[in-house]
């Protein structure tokens, strides 16, 4: 669930979007009465679209309403001004370089979907001519338009649907970059854990005008075991001339010992890489360890005190 609040152009009103890709959006009904709960579902929740500078494309999309309640919806534009840590992305209706929400024209920015019923949406994309090559981003968010009467009337907070599909558009370029142009700018772990999960943090930074879409790993691997996969990513998304963070944890059991974590990123045969150490003292091993050494000690010195009579009695 997103949690950021979008502000809509010429309106003071802040609505929670539920925006998620290729999610199903809900509406809980609160104190049980009066209220409904309309669910929606969008198809696709993202498209990646390679367009040429001063030509029309068109894409259809779906929306369907799986509840028992016909849904009035309108359709808003917006700019994505990035990527979440839990990789979703985040709207805003202020403009952003590498924009392409003026390219975005709906047949029906309007519309009632009715109950267990769907609504096609033609949505025309059509790039200037100047349009330099690269990676242009938009959205399109169709948020409820519910009467009061949907509503529970005692209730204090009301919670609006929304859904979104998201616009990747790659404009043609003979030479696109390559995963060379990439630089995993910062890639951490604890240096000293005592207990799982260990928190391992990736920044990828992306200098270019284009999108990436990469593949790759994280992996854990032990001096003394096996390699163990943390996480995989499949066609990660890396938006033009920003940084991503990939926030992930190393939950399986750890034993005394150095860790070494590697973050793998593949495009066809080319791949970027970068390691990190983390050095384990589980806490297990940390009060065995303290237990023994205090016996040891106690033993020391239970001797150190035996011996001293026989030393004392030894003396002329």
């Amino acid at each position: 669930m997103i949690k950021n609040l979008l502000k809509i152009r010429h309106s003071e009103l802040k609505i929670l979007l539920l925006a998620i890709l290729l999610s199903i959006f809900s509406v809980m009904p609160v104190n049980g009465q009066g209220a409904i709960s309309p669910t929606l579902s969008i198809s696709p929740g993202l498209v990646r679209q390679t367009v040429k500078p001063g030509e029309r494309t068109v894409v259809k999309v779906k929306v369907s309403n799986l509840g028992t309640d016909p849904i009035p919806l309108s359709a808003s534009k917006f700019s994505i001004s990035g990527i979440n840590n839990l990789g979703a992305p985040e709207f805003t209706a202020e403009a952003r370089p590498h924009s392409g929400v003026e390219w975005l024209e709906l047949d029906k920015p309007d519309l009632i979907v009715d109950a267990l019923g769907s609504q096609e949406v033609q949505v025309t994309i059509e790039v200037p001519k100047e349009t330099n090559p690269g990676g242009y981003s938009a959205a399109l968010i169709f948020q409820a338009r519910l009467p009061a009467d949907y509503f529970d009337l005692d209730a204090n907070t009301r919670i609006v649907p929304a859904l979104s599909t998201s616009f990747l558009l790659s404009v043609d370029s003979g030479t696109p970059p390559t995963i060379d142009s990439l630089s995993i700018s910062s890639f951490k772990a604890p240096r000293i854990v005592v207990s799982a999960p260990v928190p391992l943090l990736a920044e990828i930074s992306n200098p270019t005008g284009f999108f990436f879409f990469v593949d790759g790993k994280l992996t854990v691997t032990p001096t003394w075991g096996e390699q163990r996969i943390v996480t995989q990513f499949a066609s990660s998304v890396l938006m033009p001339e920003s940084s991503r963070q990939y926030v992930s944890a190393y939950i399986g059991k750890i034993w005394p010992g150095v860790y070494d974590a590697k973050i793998t990123l593949k495009q066809n045969d080319k791949v970027l890489v970068a390691s990190t150490r983390f050095i384990s003292v589980p806490w297990p091993f940390i009060i065995i360890a303290s237990s023994l050494t205090i016996l040891m000690v106690g033993w020391i010195v239970r001797r150190r005190r035996a011996r001293t009579p026989q030393i004392a009695l030894r003396q002329p």
